[in-house]
């Protein structure tokens, strides 16, 4: 087992004219088992994204902790979408639910049930999606 510490900070002297913002979450975080990490290429194009485009399978995890960044620097577009494709045994080029979209640059860390197949689609483009999950001892 390890401890994984993950700390967030939000700071802004400018967010509004009455107020300055510093908040700092920090926690502990026990884990089990290695980091897994992987770079995917998410197609736009992709006619199987169950299929080909999966960031972790339920089936494969307990609950985890997880890290998204989407590698892109494109000033625009190559968004990432983050959600729920069903295996319907017809194309499946579209999301059923998108629960999170990322744009060129920006990333997620969140804890993550497994109760269901993460799944990434991009709006245009091939951008990258590096992943890295912390399985956790708990």
């Amino acid at each position: 087992m390890a401890t994984l510490t993950p700390t967030l900070t939000l700071a802004s002297t400018d967010i509004s004219a009455s107020e300055t913002l510093n908040l700092t979450l920090t926690d502990a975080l026990t884990v089990d088992g290695p980091v897994l990490t992987k770079r995917l290429v998410v197609n736009s194009s992709e006619a199987e994204i169950l299929t080909n485009q999966t960031v972790w399978a339920a089936a494969d995890y307990t609950k985890s902790y997880v890290l998204l960044y989407n590698t892109s620097s494109a000033g625009s577009g190559e968004i990432i979408t983050i959600g729920l494709a069903s295996d319907d045994n017809t194309g499946d080029s579209n999301l059923d639910y998108a629960d999170m979209s990322l744009s060129p640059g920006e990333w997620a860390f969140f804890p993550w049930s497994s109760l269901v197949s993460l799944v990434a689609d991009a709006s245009s483009g091939a951008p990258v999606l590096e992943a890295r999950i912390y399985q956790s001892a708990s």
